[in-house]
């Protein structure tokens, strides 16, 4: 068996037999990569196959692909964008990828790996798949606001990842896992990206713009690809990887404002050279070294699968983007990919890891590339299980919480008090900076620990009292810092509170509002405890023996979640009581001498509450007092509506749209608040919805038509609902609040 003489012949080898394969994955309904994985396999000197192409020079041409795949992924984030996705998803994902660097790298050290191996393994599991992921969303559509929120959690990861395989590319040339040389990398790559970035600003945009100008497509396709690989090559002659150039030169030609042609013009070549990338990565993995750490893989497999379920899920619901969102994303994002295959070929060529960390990175790639989408066509079951087993008070609590932090975002677009918005900036730059210098305080003492006290002890300071010097010039400095955080996120907590809550001038109402405003400022403390305390874990756990920073992070977090607690009750208990107010306001407003005609649309098909007798309250003033439940609308139900018939706990309304049936007003029986899920629902029966405007809209067309949105006929998992017969009804007491 004899590779081919020429890179042509290689090249022809890998196209062509990259081609047959994919195509077959594809007619089976798998992501193509999975057959040029396959393909680099058979391919590879491991199978004695008659067709076979140089591993070496296929290698060599697959650093085409790294570099056109990274171009691409910087070509789609505009400068613009990343402040767009930071209000919703910027909490989600510092704290998802801090806490799979913190998982894989554990991981790692308690089945017997080194730190090098460990750091590479938390790197490879820390970051999703965006092509993966961007055909799952294909095969199953999900609502909007869904597809959004991952994304935005993925931008935050593509740049997490450039950062990565920076400091790997330094670790993979020996300058070690010391404190000092990694954050020499890290501010040096800070200082690279900014002048490569702002220098670029100047030119490169301008330079596309003119050659988009000219109408040619040849000259647009040589320009683009020569700075592509002009910025990898410069990337490469300062110490880095091409990655990071061809990353830089993506950011820079986007912000021409023409990244959708270019983008066209580019995705033959990059598909090309990306399919050489990885057949590549299939050729250099030995089938046996597969079979002979598969119980590891399974192991990284599900730590990857739950990890990224618990982090982006947890976190999603303190930053606000409510139950459905939180879950379906965090099982979106359950999967590793491109970014893990080239820090893992970083660590492999430069030979600081051994083969076998290639061999699971691929085999926990493969695995949950097929259970992604296994996972995500049970999303709307898998929501509904969580749903029915939270406990009433946080099931009222995650609906006003999601209300609140619509209403939150809605206030940041539209006008705000220019005093109130500069105090909330110094704010939340005072958050940022104390963050940073705490994590730098905490990195300093813990890796200088004893280097610190041996100099001390040659002054004269003998132990233990020269180590306790240490400790106590670490709280010295770090106190303040500490002391200031919180400081800075009470302010934080507090705008946020009085710009959700309005204040009243009601005694009673008064203290309600105060309440609420207590638990927005909770949850936001609680999410800054743990976008800080989660990526400070992650950095502090290779130079720490031990996994000591996660159980003083989970005691603050279940301190804060017993305050959380206990709080949440309170608040259900103003729930059921204005809930009592709705109910006698639904049975006057459908009173005989209240009646007058109603139009009913089929979408929304309802109509918002309102009273015109002199005295009378709106469905919104029963719960005025309640922030959150203020936007609270009324729902008939025609006879041919979808939920008549059947229970709440049946159409599993709340878990399928977000929004909240706090009182039904029966046509024949009696009225119901706070609803246990199992009332079932007749012709001419009024439902009071409550929750974001959003969740209200969805809930309205699932109510009549049996769709939650616009997705034709999709609920947002990718199961089709039209039509379909209901779940079974669950058994036991049901929810407080359906």
């Amino acid at each position: 068996m004899h590779a081919p003489a020429s890179f042509v012949a290689d090249l022809a080898v890998v196209l062509m037999v990259g081609a047959v394969i994919g195509l077959l994955f594809r007619r089976l309904r798998q992501p193509t990569v999975l057959g040029y994985l396959f393909a680099g396999l058979l391919i590879g000197p491991y199978i004695p196959l008659p067709v076979f192409a140089d591993p070496e020079r296929v290698h060599a041409l697959s650093e085409f692909g790294v570099v056109l795949v990274l171009f691409a992924v910087g070509l789609e984030l505009r400068i613009a964008r990343l402040f767009e996705v930071l209000p919703v998803s910027g909490a989600t994902g510092v704290i998802q990828i801090g806490a799979l660097l913190w998982a894989g790298f554990t991981l790692a050290t308690v089945l017997g790996w080194g730190t090098v191996e460990a750091l590479f393994l938390g790197g490879c599991v820390a970051i999703s798949s965006t092509m993966l992921v961007t055909k799952v969303f294909e095969q199953i559509p999900v609502e909007p606001a869904v597809r959004g929120h991952v994304f935005g959690v993925l931008v935050l990861q593509d740049i997490a990842a450039i950062a990565l395989i920076a400091v790997f590319t330094a670790l993979a040339a020996g300058q070690g896992v010391s404190a000092g040389a990694v954050a020499f990398t890290i501010v040096k790559l800070g200082a690279v990206l900014i002048l490569m970035i702002v220098l670029g600003l100047f030119a490169v945009p301008r330079y596309v713009r003119a050659v988009v100008r000219t109408g040619s497509s040849e000259l647009l396709v040589v320009v683009i690809a020569g700075t592509c690989f002009g910025f990898a090559l410069l990337a490469e002659a300062i110490g880095y990887s091409e990655a990071l150039g061809a990353f830089v030169a993506g950011v820079l030609v986007a912000e021409s404002g023409e990244s959708e042609l270019i983008e066209h013009i580019m995705k033959p070549l990059k598909d090309v050279f990306a399919a050489v990338f990885f057949v590549a990565i299939g050729m250099s993995i030995d089938p046996r070294l597969v079979f002979d750490h598969l119980g590891t893989s399974l192991l990284v497999v599900a730590v990857v699968i739950v990890g990224q379920f618990l982090s982006v899920g947890a976190a999603g619901l303190l930053s606000g983007n409510g139950l459905r969102r939180s879950i379906l994303a965090g099982l979106a994002l359950g999967q590793i990919g491109e970014f893990g295959f080239v820090i893992a070929a970083i660590g492999t060529s430069a030979e600081v890891v051994p083969d076998a960390l290639a061999a699971v990175v691929v085999t926990v790639a493969v695995v949950t590339a097929f259970t992604t989408p296994l996972l995500l066509s049970r999303g709307d079951r898998i929501v509904h299980l969580v749903d029915h087993y939270l406990p009433d008070r946080l099931q009222t609590l995650l609906v006003l919480h999601e209300a609140w932090f619509e209403r939150l975002r809605g206030n940041s677009r539209g006008a705000t008090d220019r005093a109130e918005a500069s105090k909330f900036r110094r704010a939340l730059r005072a958050v940022v900076l104390d963050s940073a210098g705490i994590v730098a305080v905490a990195v300093a003492t813990v890796v200088g620990y004893d280097d610190l006290a041996a100099v001390l002890a040659r002054a004269g300071l003998r132990d233990p009292y020269a180590h306790w010097a240490v400790i106590a010039a670490a709280v010295v400095v770090g106190g303040p810092l500490a002391t200031g955080l919180v400081r800075s996120t009470r302010v934080v907590g507090a705008l946020l509170g009085e710009s959700v809550v309005a204040r009243t001038g009601d005694p009673s109402g008064q203290q309600r509002a105060e309440l609420m405003r207590r638990l927005v400022a909770l949850a936001v403390q609680l999410t800054v405890l743990l976008a800080v305390g989660v990526p400070a874990a992650a950095i502090l756990r290779p130079f720490l023996r031990g996994p000591y920073a996660a159980p003083v992070l989970g005691l603050a977090g279940l301190v804060a979640a017993w305050y959380l607690w206990r709080t949440a009750g309170r608040v259900d208990a103003q729930v059921r009581s204005g809930a009592q107010d709705v109910v006698a306001l639904l049975a006057r407003q459908s009173a005989p001498s209240a009646h007058r005609t109603r139009s009913h649309s089929p979408l929304p098909g309802g109509d918002h509450a309102s009273d015109d007798r002199p005295g009378a309250k709106t469905l919104a003033a029963a719960f005025s007092l309640i922030p959150g439940f203020d936007e609270v609308e009324r729902q008939s139900l025609p006879d041919d509506a979808h939920a008549v018939g059947r229970t709440l706990a049946a159409i599993d309304l709340r878990a399928r749209t977000g929004a909240t049936v706090v009182a039904i007003h029966h046509r024949v029986g009696n009225d119901v608040s706070i609803p246990t899920g199992h009332e079932r629902l007749a012709a001419g029966d009024i439902l009071a919805l409550a929750g974001p405007h959003e969740a209200i809209e969805r809930a309205r067309r699932f109510l009549l038509t049996g769709t939650t949105d616009a997705v034709s006929g999709d609920d947002g998992a990718g199961n089709e609902q039209s039509g379909a017969e209901p779940r079974s009804e669950q058994s036991g007491d049901g929810a407080a609040v359906t």
